[in-house]
């Protein structure tokens, strides 16, 4: 083995340690605030249950609406449940608050990337996140019963594969992006708060996003939102074609190239106007 390959190897092992510690210590914060986190977990649940009782309703002596069938559309709720909790899970929503303190002093002086340290954090939040998540729905299904419709194992996994990657790495640089702005703002909340209300319309938390009339629809997949949530849930519910799927996937890629490189550039002219103590 040669010098260089075995100081890549080595470089590459201890680099997994860190960001690997990193995982665990945010997995055993989350637990620290054990209040909030059960509340957001019914926060959640609450919301679910409002959709799926509100679109029982609407089902109620139908067999179809907009194009899905009572089976589809409930499939569809749980789906982007779990999608969220995977996908909108997120750390990197303190970024403004420590730039704005100083704290991120204490990230920058060690030899450690802020990128990977909060994708880390990020990383133990989704990973947290979506064990409760399954149980939560896993109990629901059980209880309600609920007429599901799911597509064969093959196409959800290969769906899983190719599209939660891109679609997880898209929210987490436009989530970091916009905790950038706290380089030069302490009035984070509010634009961080518009950007939740976007989320649960464009990403299709509410409901499918083809409900909406098709001049919306267009406008709306033209803004990297849809491909969060409502577009990984059409294609593991067999609601595209293969070819539309392709041509989804590499719409999230490029959007996630386009963010990535937004972030580089505003990080480092934020560095410029960092200050040590904060703001």
């Amino acid at each position: 083995m040669s010098r260089w390959l075995r100081y890549f190897l080595l470089s590459t092992f201890y680099s997994f340690r860190k960001y690997a510690f990193l995982i665990r210590l945010s997995w055993s914060a989350g637990f620290v605030y054990r209040l909030n986190f059960i509340m957001w977990r019914v926060r959640l649940v609450l919301m679910l249950l409002t959709s799926y009782f509100l679109w029982q309703a609407v089902f109620k002596g139908r067999t179809e609406i907009f194009g899905y069938s009572q089976n589809q559309m409930l499939s569809y709720i749980m789906l982007a449940a779990v999608l969220q909790s995977m996908v909108l899970a997120s750390r990197s929503i303190d970024l403004a608050g420590v730039i704005n303190s100083g704290e991120l002093s204490n990230i920058i002086i060690r030899p450690i990337s802020n990128l990977w340290y909060w994708l880390s954090r990020d990383a133990a939040d989704k990973a947290l996140n979506l064990i409760f998540s399954g149980v939560e729905i896993s109990l629901l299904i059980i209880l309600l019963k609920p007429p599901l419709a799911w597509p064969g194992f093959s196409l959800s996994a290969v769906s899983l594969l190719l599209i939660l990657p891109p679609a997880t790495l898209l929210y987490y640089f436009i989530n970091y992006l916009f905790g950038l702005t706290g380089f030069w703002t302490n009035e984070v909340w509010a634009p961080r708060f518009l950007l939740m209300v976007v989320l649960q319309f464009l990403a299709g938390l509410m409901f499918p996003l083809d409900v909406l009339p098709q001049t919306i629809q267009n406008l709306a997949m033209w803004t990297p939102f849809p491909y969060l949530v409502y577009f990984p849930a059409q294609v593991m519910l067999a609601k595209v074609s293969w070819i539309e799927a392709w041509r989804g996937i590499s719409a999230t890629v490029v959007w996630m190239i386009i963010f990535g490189a937004a972030v580089e550039v505003v990080w480092r002219k934020g560095l410029r106007a960092y200050g040590a103590e904060g703001r």
